[in-house]
């Protein structure tokens, strides 16, 4: 009877440990897919930035709508990445609020200031760099 006990608890165990493994899968598999589709949202904001700063001055409606554009896909996915991994998607959208506000001003017909758009790039150069290495 004793035995019958022991092997009852340690295929309770088993089964146990292979349910827990099994959660860890899926949520690492969840996980995997959501840093997949950030990193992608991420290196397309970096990309495609630089563009939309590019015309800046030729442009700066074309150039707004860009970098809202961007800052609001990267403001839909913030909360759903979470962690330091999050952070950095903040730090992302953070550096674009500040280029939308250059555009906005460039399009009210004030000088674009070169060092602050500079600055938001770097900020963003280095926020999706650091999320590629922990995504």
């Amino acid at each position: 009877m004793k035995s019958l006990a022991v092997a009852t608890a340690l295929l309770l165990s088993l089964t146990l440990v292979g349910c827990s493994d099994v959660e860890d899968l899926a949520r690492d598999t969840a996980s995997d897919a959501a840093c997949s589709v950030a990193r992608t949202a991420m290196d397309e904001a970096g990309d495609q930035a630089k563009q939309a700063v590019e015309g800046l001055d030729a442009d700066p409606q074309a150039a707004r709508r860009e970098l809202t554009a961007l800052r609001d896909s990267l403001q839909a996915l913030e909360g759903r990445v979470d962690g330091e991994t999050g952070g950095k998607i903040t730090q992302a959208r953070e550096a674009l609020d500040k280029l939308v506000e250059q555009a906005d001003a460039a399009r009210e017909g004030t000088p674009v200031d070169d060092q602050a758009v500079a600055d938001a790039e770097a900020e963003l150069d280095t926020a999706v760099e650091d999320f590629g290495n922990l995504c």
